[in-house]
């Protein structure tokens, strides 16, 4: 009874659960760079996480690879948009197959946990991917906009 309870709850929060949605879009998306995601010519940012630019050699172009991997061959990825806005770009969580983007960006050590924007929710993935030796801060600090 206690498994079917979670799981009920689980269905019912959703994979945003405690993120105030807004909007939500879905379909074929291509990578802009570590922390965008393209749905034609809308660029949805990551929402809490901070990845390293392009021009940021080697992490930079690495992230942007990783982001494009995760997504690779799927026609189903969704974001649940929070109605704020990155640099007039829409912000929101995106997931494929049920797993949040960020959190896989960050868990592979090629983006970090940015606390004033995700309130610590990629913390113990940022420290998993540590744990692993996969210690983005050492090539890229944490920008000041993710300080609480």
């Amino acid at each position: 009874m206690a498994l079917r309870f979670a799981i009920l709850l689980v269905m019912l929060a959703g994979p945003a659960a405690g993120l105030e949605t807004v909007a939500t879009i879905a379909g074929h998306a291509t990578v802009k760079d570590g922390d965008g995601i393209l749905f034609g010519n809308v660029e949805i940012r990551l929402q809490g996480i901070a990845a390293p630019e392009q021009s940021q050699f080697p992490v930079g172009p690495d992230s942007t690879d990783n982001l494009a991997r995760i997504i690779a061959g799927h026609d189903k990825i969704w974001c649940a948009l929070d109605g704020s806005t990155a640099n007039r770009r829409p912000v929101g969580v995106c997931f494929v197959d049920g797993r949040d983007v960020g959190e896989m960006q960050v868990r592979s050590g090629h983006a970090r946990d940015c606390p004033h924007f995700s309130g610590g929710r990629y913390l113990a993935a940022e420290q998993d991917a540590i744990a692993h030796g996969l210690d983005l801060s050492r090539a890229y600090p944490l920008p000041g906009y993710c300080e609480r």
